[in-house]
């Protein structure tokens, strides 16, 4: 059992039936994916889970301590944390996009979790070495695009290191019901690589700040 680890929450993005929850250790500035131990929903949290004693709700931004059973992380995702869902989360207080930036300044790399496409696939997912990325873009434009099934699913455009990236999904709910082609002139984005599909990778915007 390691015990508690205080983070910033930075994502509570849709993964399956519950949350993809991930946030900057406030000691280290360094990633932490909170994974539990559902196999079926590949590690999603749950949204009872992140519920503090109180019965008030985690947010993004709340400063929190978790308790964390052990490390959990791979070479596609060696950021997981195993949470203890036998306790509960606490709530510390709120930080602002500036105190995460001054503790986890937007990184600056050659392309976003590997290269510049809204994939990588299967054969070199293992060789990025991260799957969270904090990102300073440029022209984020919210795309809403109708699947088979008539429902909207959300996705953007955008620009990082003078190169555009394109469709690339979007799982925070805050930004669901933006209107189609909404432009915001810069953002900070949280990118995470999610679980494999028809031997890919796809990425995902698990939070936008704007």
């Amino acid at each position: 059992m390691m015990g508690n680890i205080r983070l910033i929450i930075m994502t509570e993005s849709s993964k399956f039936s519950g949350k993809c929850v991930a946030g900057i250790d406030v000691d280290s500035g360094k990633w932490v994916r909170l994974v539990s131990d559902d196999e079926k929903t590949h590690g999603a949290i749950a949204n009872r889970d992140l519920y503090y004693q109180n019965g008030g709700k985690c947010e993004v931004l709340d400063i929190v301590d978790v308790p964390i059973i052990e490390e959990c992380g791979d070479d596609i995702q060696p950021e997981n944390m195993l949470i203890d869902t036998s306790k509960y989360i606490r709530y510390v207080g709120r930080a602002s996009l500036e105190d995460v930036l001054e503790i986890h300044p937007a990184e600056v790399r050659n392309d976003i979790l590997g290269n510049r496409y809204s994939y990588i696939s299967e054969q070199r997912v293992d060789t990025v070495g991260y799957s969270l990325a904090l990102v300073e873009v440029q022209d984020l434009e919210i795309i809403q695009v109708e699947i088979p099934d008539g429902r909207l699913k959300t996705k953007v455009n955008f620009r990082y290191q003078g190169y555009s990236y394109s469709q690339m999904s979007v799982t925070d709910p805050r930004f669901y019901s933006v209107a189609n082609g909404t432009i915001y002139d810069s953002a900070v984005l949280v990118v995470s690589i999610g679980t494999p599909y028809n031997e890919k990778y796809y990425k995902f915007v698990s939070g936008i700040y704007v």
